[in-house]
């Protein structure tokens, strides 16, 4: 990656430090424990939470928050009991897709089409609220004042399939613009699990 002048904003570390959950990012000094632990990057080395980090504290604000690096993670938190500075890689990542969507560096379609949210068919969708009562996230709602079909908040939704699994009608999906699953079968299994058992 060639990095110009013109690319590095240094303000960028302190925007995020601001914000809720990115407080702690500046005590990072790269160990890669998180990266090291972190199960998406053993199935993706690609996702690097360490990188990430890297990326926020040298200002490539534009390259990190276009990034579909940021929706990469799910949250598990594993990163959090090996952290020796205590900074929750987690948090850090939602306030870095709080201002990857209020800036406008990606939109909900692109979140679909890299199959990092769920993506709900209106005209299937029947409102029957299975997959609501199912998403450990609480991502999903139905918009009062309007139509009654199912909503994913982006913020929210963590692409983990559970809605998909249980939707009825088949009306909720998760894929690329191919339709192909991006997150692997073993796993989804993996999180369902550990959801099941919290």
């Amino acid at each position: 990656m060639t990095i110009t002048k013109n690319d590095l904003q240094h303000q960028f570390k302190f925007e995020l430090t601001a914000m809720p959950g990115g407080e702690l990012v500046k005590r990072c000094f790269a160990c890669g424990s998180c990266t090291g632990i972190c199960p998406v990057n053993r199935e993706n080395p690609v996702y690097d939470p360490r990188k990430i980090i890297h990326m926020i504290i040298i200002g490539l604000r534009e390259r990190t928050l276009a990034s579909e690096m940021i929706w990469q993670c799910t949250s598990c938190d594993t990163c959090e009991f090996v952290c020796p500075q205590e900074v929750r890689m987690s948090n850090v990542i939602n306030a870095l897709r709080q201002m990857a969507i209020s800036g406008e560096y990606v939109d909900i379609p692109t979140l679909q089409e890299w199959g990092r949210i769920a993506r709900v068919k209106a005209g299937r969708c029947v409102g029957c609220l299975t997959c609501i009562r199912m998403c450990p996230f609480e991502a999903l709602y139905i918009e009062k004042e309007k139509r009654a079909f199912v909503r994913i908040d982006p913020l929210k939704c963590r692409g983990c399939g559970l809605c998909t699994a249980e939707c009825p009608r088949g009306a909720i999906d998760i894929g690329d613009k191919d339709g192909r699953l991006l997150i692997p079968p073993r796993e989804r299994e993996e999180i369902a699990a550990v959801l099941a058992s919290s």
